[in-house]
């Protein structure tokens, strides 16, 4: 099996594919939600089908954690997007909420971003210099609780 992990927000997608050595970070440009709606699915749909990724996970959206309910919705949007471009891929997927993959990949479902950063920096630290944004952090330690979730 090929990890894959997918970090998002309103502004980027990051995709994390460690064990194909594939990191994409996708910033959009202001627009219609379709319009990035469909940037993000043919971004995600070429980094997945060419790291070969076979189970994706997915950061799920946090209900509630905007008071925008547009930002909300863009959110729920984009993980629907990500999540369906996944599977046409072939790819298992799977949606994990914040605090899950931090507790299982750093072991404190609280741990902020610094803190994930080190983690990885001593963990897997050539994985650690392949992320160019914070994001792209987020996404390979998806792809480490992906490979965890298998291996239950």
């Amino acid at each position: 099996m090929t990890y894959a992990g997918i970090d998002y927000g309103t502004a980027k997608v990051a995709i994390a594919i460690p064990e194909a050595g594939l990191w994409t970070d996708i910033v959009l440009q202001p627009g219609s939600n379709l319009e990035a709606l469909t940037v993000i699915s043919d971004a995600a749909w070429n980094a997945l089908t060419e790291g070969g990724a076979t189970f994706v996970v997915v950061e799920s959206a946090i209900v509630g954690a905007s008071r925008n309910m547009r930002v909300g919705v863009s959110l729920g949007m984009v993980a629907g997007a990500l999540c369906l471009t996944a599977r046409q891929t072939g790819a298992a997927v799977a949606l994990a909420a914040p605090s899950e993959w931090k507790k299982a990949v750093t072991g404190r479902g609280n741990a902020n971003k610094e803190e994930i950063a080190v983690w990885l920096a001593v963990h897997h630290p050539g994985w650690h210099a392949r992320c160019a944004t914070q994001d792209s952090v987020d996404a390979t330690c998806l792809a480490i609780h992906a490979k965890g979730l298998m291996a239950r």
